[in-house]
């Protein structure tokens, strides 16, 4: 029986390091990838690192599998949208390498970039880990890598803002990481209508932290993971999922530099700013990932979340303080 031989080509923001056999396929960099886009009133270019995949008799499940597992390890929907041909443009190639190459034996900084994690696992403990989740495993890691977007270069975002929703997603699967809370042994009968009433030993809140303690072991980490969770819960999953709310912050001017937007301001502002509401966005996303990860893989990394910056010029002049 004749073996089936082939090379596949995704688009990628981190390839390795030399070449990489990973069970039936070999990985290595490849050149450089031009992602040109165009619409009525817009076009552009990106450029790209790729990542060569070349595989013997591999299966379509098993490709499909690692197309989620690179996707989700480097934080990076393009090997996914590269396999589901949705990219947001047309792919040309140059001769040329890009660079940006990784070393996969020490990957987890790349996992989490731009942080540096001191723990040190390889690219392929990953993979041996991924191939061992279950059902609902994968599951939520496919809703994770979701692409709620029209596309980079769409006009009028406001008809199409997808970022509450994106929340609510995020939610369930930090629900699905967490479980149901119980409800207390004790039952009690209605004096009205005579059925049974059933209760939380404790509020909901309570509870999750103390899920999240389990799994964090570090209170502060705690106290700042759900700041962003409950704060998306109460003022988000429910107004969506239950009415059905809709986004319409408005852009704020900003100043030159780096705008710091952190989590007190995103919560505070995403209603009315659309910074804001980019920075919860991002923030939910961040928390969500680093649990999944741990989830999933056994990671045992917990960094911090840090303010979500967005880089302005020929914004509003800084104000300067008068002298006294």
């Amino acid at each position: 029986m004749n073996s089936r031989l082939g090379t596949n080509i995704f688009l990628t923001l981190y390839p390795p390091k030399g070449g990489l056999r990973v069970g039936k396929f070999k990985l290595s960099a490849g050149n450089e990838a031009i992602l040109s886009h165009e619409t009525t009133n817009s076009n552009g270019q990106a450029f790209c690192p790729t990542i060569s995949l070349e595989y013997e008799d591999l299966s379509q499940d098993e490709l499909s599998l690692w197309v989620l597992f690179h996707s989700f390890v480097t934080n990076d929907n393009r090997p996914l949208k590269t396999y589901m041909q949705t990219l947001d443009g047309v792919v040309t190639f140059k001769d040329t390498p890009f660079g940006r190459e990784r070393d996969y034996d020490d990957f987890l900084s790349t996992v989490y970039f731009p942080r540096t994690i001191q723990v040190k696992k390889s690219y392929l403990k990953l993979y041996d880990a991924f191939n061992k989740i279950d059902e609902h495993q994968l599951g939520m890691v496919k809703n994770l890598l979701l692409d709620l977007t029209p596309g980079s270069q769409y006009s009028h975002s406001e008809l199409a803002n997808y970022s509450y929703w994106k929340m609510v997603i995020y939610f369930s699967i930090i629900e699905g990481i967490l479980g149901r809370q119980p409800f207390c042994d004790e039952k009690h009968k209605c004096s009205k209508c005579g059925k049974e009433a059933q209760h939380y030993p404790i509020s909901a809140l309570e509870w999750m932290k103390g899920k999240l303690l389990e799994i964090i072991g570090d209170t502060k980490k705690v106290e700042q993971y759900i700041k962003i969770i409950w704060g998306v819960r109460q003022k988000i999953r429910h107004d969506t999922a239950h009415s059905s709310a809709y986004p319409t912050p408005q852009y704020v001017p900003l100043n030159n530099g780096d705008n710091l937007y952190d989590v007190n301001m995103a919560i505070k502002g995403f209603k009315t700013d659309t910074h804001a509401l980019e920075a919860l966005v991002s923030n939910m996303k961040d928390v969500t990932r680093i649990l999944l990860l741990n989830n999933t893989l056994h990671t045992g990394v917990f960094p911090d979340i840090e303010p979500y910056i967005v880089r302005a010029m020929g914004g509003i002049p800084p104000i300067k303080k008068a002298n006294k």
